[in-house]
């Protein structure tokens, strides 16, 4: 299943009321009710124009909740070093995987410097000999980020294993568009589509009415 959009929150709110309408309703392994689709594909285009930063805007005018500020998600995914408050942070993952590599500034760019078109420009959050074992539950979320330049811009694809649409989603594309921004920059490229493919693209019972209200209100 695949939705398109030139603007976040419309976006957003699209997947959402998709997965309200369309999805399968169960009670996951911690007794939560939840409502979920397998495999969506959520394709943000023109990401540049798209306001990613108007779903975090929106959560927080509700006054509801605390979201983590646009600085601090920005951290998440570039500081190599992990917070405390943190199993784990996608910038130790990126730009020291296993504590010993860089994987944007040593192969990412480096690569589509040398081959514009290679389809080999993928670098890997999830890390087996940490990430699987039964007993660990807080695993990374995003799996996999793959870039491609296509007609002179920067293509972004990720792969989240557990994708909470309605907490989850509005810091997945702000990061993913950070992270694509920092690449493009560096290649000197445009900035092209943002694919988010949510392997569970979810909402639990208890944001189910806060999600229908942020439907209304955008689309």
């Amino acid at each position: 299943m695949d939705i398109r959009e030139s603007d976040a929150a419309r976006l957003w709110c699209k997947a959402m009321e998709l997965v309200l309408r369309e999805g399968f309703e169960y009670k996951d392994n911690e007794g939560r009710v939840c409502k979920e689709l397998l495999n969506l594909q959520i394709v943000l285009e023109n990401p540049l124009g798209a306001d990613v930063e108007k779903p975090i805007k929106l959560i927080n005018e509700s006054k509801k909740w605390v979201y983590p500020s646009k600085e601090e998600l920005v951290n998440i995914v570039f500081k190599e070093v992990q917070a405390p408050i943190y199993d784990y942070t996608y910038g130790g993952r990126i730009f020291n995987f296993a504590d010993e590599f860089d994987q944007l500034n040593n192969f990412i760019i480096p690569l589509l410097k040398q081959d514009s078109y290679s389809r080999r420009a993928t670098l890997v959050i999830y890390d087996p000999v940490s990430d699987s074992s039964i007993s660990n539950r807080n695993t990374p979320g995003i799996i996999y980020v793959q870039f491609r330049v296509r007609q002179g811009k920067l293509l972004l694809t990720a792969a989240i294993r557990s994708n909470d649409l309605f907490f989850g989603w509005p810091s997945n594309i702000f990061q993913l568009f950070s992270l694509q921004k920092y690449v493009a920059e560096h290649l000197g490229k445009g900035i092209g589509d943002i694919t988010i493919i949510a392997n569970s693209a979810h909402l639990f019972q208890e944001r189910f009415k806060n999600a229908e209200e942020l439907i209304a209100k955008v689309l």
